[in-house]
């Protein structure tokens, strides 16, 4: 079973093969080293970042570039 951790704050923990976990967290699989790591209070359990939303590609008219457009609905609209 997978679990979304992340290292408590000020500290640095490092999976068994040597990555770092960074500290927006990571899901890491049930294992002693889990257990361990939560039980002395180097991982937290942490919510999931959501995502950013989707930007689509426009193209542009002039040049022919395709420019980062997010759709947002219009302030002051219906």
């Amino acid at each position: 079973m997978m679990k979304f951790l992340q290292p408590a704050p000020g500290r640095t923990v490092h999976l068994p093969d040597g990555t770092e976990i960074p500290t927006t967290g990571m899901d890491i699989e049930d294992s002693l080293f889990r257990r361990r790591r939560l039980a002395d209070g180097d991982l937290i359990e942490a919510e999931r970042p959501t995502e950013a939303p989707a930007l689509e590609a426009e193209p542009d008219t002039e040049t022919g570039e395709a420019e980062a457009v997010a759709k947002t609905k219009p302030k002051g609209g219906k």
